[in-house]
C-alpha cells in the first residue's frame, strides 16, 4: 500500500483515494467494498444480522490483508474502533492520513445518503456523540492529519501528495 486514509464517515475517504488512485497510477482499494467481495454482504447487512463485533473482526481480516496489496486505501469510518487496528495502522510503514472536518461540514455531506444506516437509525446527537468519541482514536492511529473543511477534494488530494512526496518518496 503506498497510502491509507482513515476518518469519519463523510470525511471524504473515498472521493479522496480515487482521485489519489487516478493521479498516482495505482489500484485504490476500499475496506468497505473488499468486506463486500468478500462476503457478499454489505456493512450494513453484517451489522444488521450478525452484530458489531462480527463485522469489527472481518474488518479487522480485511485490513491486514489489504496491507499487502499495492495502492491507495481508503478505510471504514470505525476501522479505529479496534484497539488492534489502531495499533496495526500506527505500526505500519505505510502513511496513514486522517482526514479530519468540523462536525457542521461532515453531517452537510451525508445527511441525504440513504446508504449510510447510522443515519437513518440515529439522532443527529447520538451521531455526534460517536464523532466526538472516535476523534482521539483516529488521531492516535494517524501519521498525518489533514483539515478539510473548506477544501475541495483536488486541494486535499494536493496536500496529501505534497507531503507524501516530501516525506516518503
Amino acid at each position: 500500500m503506498k497510502l491509507i486514509l482513515i476518518g469519519f464517515m463523510g470525511a471524504g475517504k473515498t472521493t479522496t483515494a480515487e482521485l489519489l488512485s487516478q493521479q498516482l497510477d495505482v489500484p485504490m482499494w476500499d475496506t468497505d467494498v473488499m468486506l463486500t467481495k468478500a462476503t457478499r454482504q454489505t456493512p450494513s447487512e453484517i451489522f444488521a444480522t450478525q452484530g458489531e463485533t462480527v463485522f469489527r473482526k472481518l474488518e479487522q481480516d480485511i485490513l491486514r490483508k489489504s496491507l499487502n496489496e499495492n495502492g491507495v486505501l481508503a478505510t471504514g469510518g470505525g476501522v479505529i474502533e479496534k484497539a488492534e487496528n489502531r495499533v496495526l495502522l500506527k505500526n505500519t510503514m505505510i502513511p496513514v492520513y486522517y482526514l479530519s472536518g468540523s462536525f457542521g461540514q461532515t453531517m452537510e455531506r451525508i445527511v441525504d445518503d440513504t446508504d449510510r444506516p447510522i443515519l437513518q437509525t440515529n439522532s443527529l446527537a447520538a451521531v455526534g456523540e460517536l464523532w466526538r468519541e472516535r476523534l482521539p482514536k483516529y488521531t492516535e492511529a494517524a501519521d498525518i492529519t489533514i483539515h478539510t473543511d473548506n477544501k475541495t477534494p483536488q486541494a486535499i488530494v494536493d496536500e496529501i501528495l505534497a507531503h507524501h512526496r516530501a516525506h516518503y518518496e
